[in-house]
């Protein structure tokens, strides 16, 4: 790994944990968070093309074809209001780095930690969790675990954490 490679790798995990903590705190995930997730696989691709050998554009090519996939059954998601419009573009940038090769274990954990994210807010669990909060002082994320809507930014992010991040840390 180069010290720009490792900069882009970086970068991108920091952006990865701050959707999810924007996502925690306000039940949203900004867009230029997500934008920055895309902007900087195009560049990570172009420097790390010499070690991929002659076969990075078809790499890449497959891995907006995934990402475009992502895009089109999360706008469908979206559209039936199963999942917001900034998780949706959160998983269609994180789905460019996972590429063929990753999405679907990227996907797999996304949905075991979405799973796990909501039996703990439709048990007692929540409750737990929105008393831990506010003894941390932050009365803020416990009104919102007591809300009851998933912040599904944190599943996303520990999806990403799990799968793409060990793999760009590796290569």
């Amino acid at each position: 790994m180069t010290a720009l490679t490792g900069f882009i790798v970086t970068a991108w995990l920091g952006l990865v944990i701050l959707a999810a903590l924007a996502d925690v705190d306000d039940l949203r995930i900004p867009n230029r968070i997500s934008a920055l997730i895309a902007v900087l696989w195009p560049i990570h691709a172009l420097a790390t093309a010499p070690a991929a050998g002659t076969g990075w554009l078809a790499d890449a090519g497959l891995a907006i074809a995934v990402a475009a996939g992502v895009f089109a059954v999360g706008t469908g998601l979206f559209v039936l209001r199963w999942m917001g419009g900034g998780d949706v573009k959160l998983m269609a940038g994180l789905a460019l780095w996972a590429g063929p090769t990753l999405i679907l274990p990227f996907l797999v954990v996304t949905t075991l930690a979405g799973g796990a994210l909501a039996v703990v807010m439709a048990t007692r669990l929540r409750f737990v969790v929105a008393g831990l909060s506010e003894w941390a002082g932050a009365a803020d994320i416990r009104d919102r675990v007591l809300g009851g809507r998933i912040p599904y930014g944190v599943a996303i992010a520990t999806g990403a954490v799990v799968i793409i991040a060990p793999h760009l840390f590796t290569h």
